[in-house]
C-alpha cells in the first residue's frame, strides 16, 4: 500500500502499533510500540521502525480523523509538501475500511472523483459501491483479504451521480487492528484506450467488421473445439473498375455500404462477417453445413441484388461466392478452409461470377491452372510469346471485307496456339490487360496503316477490357498517340467494350466521350448479355453496336429471337447505329440476317481469325466492290476473288 512513496514510511494506528512499512523500512520484528506524544520521534524511536540511522521522524494523520498516523523519515524530499501531494493526487486514493467493509476514513481523491462527501460515505457498505451482478469480484477479493491479508483487484465503482469508475485496488487487511487500507487510481480513461485498440487491433476500421485476425482467431477456435464450420469467401466482381473510375473514396464508400449488407446477416451467436482487406470479405458459420452455407450465399445475393447509392448514383456491386465446408476437425485447418473458399470463389468468377460455387477436390487443378497460366503469360509477354489474329467483317448482301477485329493468342513453348478464352480471365485478375491490350493495339493499329498505305483502308477494331478503361484520361492519351503514331486516321480505330466493363455509365462515358472527341470511335460488344442494355443504348456515347453471336444462333429456329433482333435493328437505325450481327455460320444464319434488313456481319461462314500475313495476302488478292463502310457511307471496300 506505501510503495508507491519514494522515501521510508509507516502507518501506525493511534495507540504506536506499527501497521505497515513500506519497502525502504525493513519489516519491524514483533508489534513494536513508537512513542506518539509528539509530532516528531527521536532517532532512537526510528529504530523501532526499522530504520536505523540518525534521521527524526514526523508524524503526521492521513486526515481529519486521527485513527491512522503516517510515520515518515524527515528528510529534504519528505517534506509536507510531498505528503499533500501523495494524498491530494487525482490519481491517488485513500480509504480505510472495518473487518466489516464499512468506509470509516477517505481522503480527498478518492471522494472527489466519485463525488461524495465524506458524511454521506462514513459506515456505508463498501460493495454497495460496485455494479450488483459484480458478486464474483466481491467473493475474490475477500477470499484473498482472509488467506493472505493482500489483494489487488480492478473493479467498477459506482460515482454519486450515477456513472461507474474503473479503480485499480492494492489493498491490505491487518488483523491487529481489524482494518483494511486501500490505495487505488483511476484507470477509466486507460481502460477505455485499451479497449479502443482492442477494437481496432481485431476490428476493420472502414466497415467496423471483423478483421483478418480476429475472424482466424475465430476460425480456429471453431476448429480446435470441432464444431465443424463453414466458410463464405465473397469477392466483389469488377470492385477495381470502381475504385480507378470513380475514386478511392467512391470505392470506400461502396465497401462500407457491403459491409453493413453482409453484417445484417449475421442474426445468428455463431455468424462471423469480416473483412479481409480489399474488396474481400468472409462469412464464417460456427457449426455450418453446405445446406446452410448455400442458404446463406442465397440470402447475401438476395442482399446485393439492389443497387447501392453512392452520391446519388446507383452502382450494381455483384459478388462472386465461394464455400468450403468443414467435414472433420481433424482434417481441418484454419487458413486452409479460408484458402479452399477462396479457391471456389475464383471458380466462380471463371464460371461468369455473380455465383457462388462449393469448393471440391477438383477445383484444386483449376487453381494450379490459373497459376501456370499467370506465369506463363508473364513470360509471353516479356519473350513475344503472343500473337494477334484478325477476323474480317463483311457487308451484306456482296461480302465485301469493312473491317478487322484484333483477337490475341498465346502461343504456348510447345507450339500450342491458345485462344483468349484460355487466359483472358486470368490477365484480368491478375492486372495484365492493359500491358496486354497495348500490344495488341500496337499490332493492329500497324496493320490497319499498312492496310491503308495499300489503298485498301478499313476499320480496325479493338477490344477495350474494364481495366483499361478504368484508367480514364491516361487511356485516352495512350490511344490517340498509338494512332498519330502510325499514321491511321482515327475513324479507322474502332473501340469495343463489353456492357460488363459498364459498372457505371456516369463512370465511363467521359471517357468514351473523350475518345470520340479524339476522333475515334466506340462499339458496343455482345450487346444482348447486359442487364441493361436498353439503356446503354441510350445513355452512352457509342457508335456502332455488336450483337451477341446469342441472338444469330436462335435466328432460324426462334420467331421471337427473330421478332426481338428485327426490333433491335430499326431501333438503332432510328438512334444512327451501325449494328454488326457476329456468330454467322452457315447460309441459314446469313440469309436470315440479310431477311431482317441486317448489313454487317461476322462469322466463320465468311471468315475465320488469322494471322497478319495471312490477312495481307487475302486483302490483296480481292477485287473492289462498292458497299457500305462501318460509318455508314458509301465506299470502295473489298471482297474475296475468285
Amino acid at each position: 500500500m506505501l510503495r508507491a512513496l519514494p522515501f521510508p514510511a509507516a502507518l501506525v494506528d493511534d495507540s504506536g502499533h506499527v501497521i505497515e512499512t513500506n519497502r525502504w523500512l525493513d519489516t519491524p520484528n514483533g508489534d513494536p510500540l513508537v512513542d506518539l506524544s509528539g509530532e516528531q520521534l527521536e532517532p532512537e524511536q526510528g529504530l523501532a521502525l526499522g530504520i536505523g540511522n540518525e534521521s527524526r521522524w514526523r508524524v503526521r494523520p492521513l486526515d481529519d480523523d486521527a485513527s491512522v498516523l503516517l510515520a515518515t523519515a524527515e528528510r529534504e524530499d519528505t517534506g509536507d509538501h510531498l505528503m499533500r501531494r501523495f494524498f491530494s493526487s487525482g490519481d491517488s486514493l485513500f480509504v480505510v475500511y472495518d473487518q466489516f467493509g464499512r468506509i470509516i476514513q477517505s481522503n480527498s481523491a478518492w471522494e472527489n472523483l466519485l463525488g461524495y462527501d465524506h458524511t454521506t460515505i462514513f459506515g456505508i457498505d463498501s460493495w454497495t459501491l460496485l455494479p450488483p451482478e459484480d458478486l464474483v469480484t466481491r467473493k475474490r477479493v475477500e477470499e484473498e483479504l482472509r488467506a493472505d491479508g493482500r489483494s489487488e483487484p480492478t473493479f467498477q465503482m459506482r460515482a454519486a451521480d450515477g456513472s461507474y469508475r474503473l479503480v485499480q485496488w492494492a489493498l491490505h487487511f491487518d488483523t491487529s487492528v481489524g482494518r483494511c487500507f486501500g490505495i487505488g487510481r483511476d484507470v477509466t480513461e486507460e481502460d477505455r484506450l485499451a479497449g479502443e485498440l482492442h477494437h481496432r487491433a481485431f476490428h476493420d476500421e472502414l466497415t467496423g467488421l471483423a478483421n483478418r485476425a480476429r475472424f482466424l482467431e475465430e476460425l480456429e477456435r471453431c476448429v480446435a473445439t470441432g464444431t465443424q464450420p463453414a466458410v463464405l469467401f465473397c469477392d466483389l466482381d469488377h470492385f477495381k473498375v470502381v475504385n480507378d473510375s470513380l475514386g478511392h473514396h467512391t470505392g470506400d464508400l461502396l465497401l462500407a455500404a457491403i459491409g453493413r449488407r453482409l453484417g445484417s446477416l449475421s442474426s445468428s451467436v455463431d455468424i462471423l462477417v469480416a473483412r479481409l482487406g480489399g474488396d474481400e470479405f468472409v462469412v464464417l458459420l460456427g457449426n455450418g453445413t453446405a445446406e446452410r452455407a448455400t442458404k446463406a450465399a442465397r440470402r447475401i445475393f438476395t442482399s446485393m441484388s439492389q443497387p447501392v447509392l453512392i452520391d446519388g448514383h446507383p452502382i450494381h456491386a455483384g459478388m462472386s461466392i465461394g464455400i468450403a465446408v468443414s467435414q472433420t476437425s481433424s482434417q481441418t485447418d484454419a487458413e486452409g478452409l479460408l484458402g479452399r473458399a477462396d479457391t471456389a470463389a475464383y471458380q466462380a468468377k471463371r464460371l461468369g461470377r455473380n455465383r457462388y460455387e462449393v469448393f471440391d477436390d477438383a477445383m484444386q487443378a483449376t487453381v494450379d491452372r490459373r497459376f501456370n497460366v499467370e506465369e506463363g503469360l508473364h513470360t509471353a509477354l516479356r519473350d513475344h510469346g503472343l500473337e494477334v489474329h484478325y477476323q474480317p467483317v463483311v457487308a451484306l448482301p456482296g461480302k465485301g471485307i469493312v473491317g478487322i477485329e484484333a483477337l490475341v493468342r498465346w502461343r504456348k513453348p510447345n507450339g500450342e496456339l491458345v485462344g483468349p478464352g484460355g487466359f483472358l480471365d486470368v490477365a484480368e485478375d491478375a492486372g495484365l490487360m492493359p500491358r496486354l491490350g497495348a500490344f495488341v493495339a500496337a499490332e493492329a493499329l500497324e496493320v490497319g496503316a499498312q492496310l491503308g498505305r495499300r489503298g485498301r483502308p478499313m476499320t480496325v477494331s479493338l477490344n477495350v477490357s474494364a481495366g483499361e478503361l478504368s484508367a480514364g484520361s491516361e487511356y485516352v492519351t495512350q490511344m490517340f498517340d498509338m494512332v498519330s503514331a502510325v499514321g491511321i486516321e482515327p475513324g479507322n480505330v474502332l473501340l469495343e467494350i463489353t456492357e460488363l466493363a459498364v459498372v457505371s455509365v456516369e463512370t465511363v462515358r467521359p471517357t468514351l466521350q473523350a475518345l470520340r472527341n479524339a476522333g475515334l470511335r466506340v462499339g458496343l460488344d455482345d450487346f444482348g448479355t447486359g442487364y441493361s442494355s436498353l439503356s446503354h443504348l441510350r445513355e452512352l456515347p457509342i457508335d456502332v453496336v455488336k450483337v451477341d453471336r446469342s441472338y444469330v444462333m436462335d435466328l432460324v429456329s426462334d420467331p421471337v429471337t427473330r421478332a426481338v433482333t428485327g426490333s433491335l435493328l430499326d431501333l438503332c437505325s432510328a438512334l444512327d447505329l451501325e449494328v454488326i450481327l457476329e456468330g454467322i455460320e452457315t447460309t441459314d444464319h446469313a440469309s436470315a440476317v440479310e431477311q431482317l434488313g441486317g448489313k454487317l456481319a461476322q462469322g466463320f461462314l465468311f471468315h475465320r481469325p488469322m494471322p497478319k500475313d495471312e490477312l495481307l495476302a487475302l486483302v490483296g488478292g480481292v477485287r473492289d466492290l462498292e458497299t457500305s463502310s462501318l460509318d455508314g457511307s458509301v465506299s470502295t471496300a473489298v471482297a474475296p476473288s475468285n
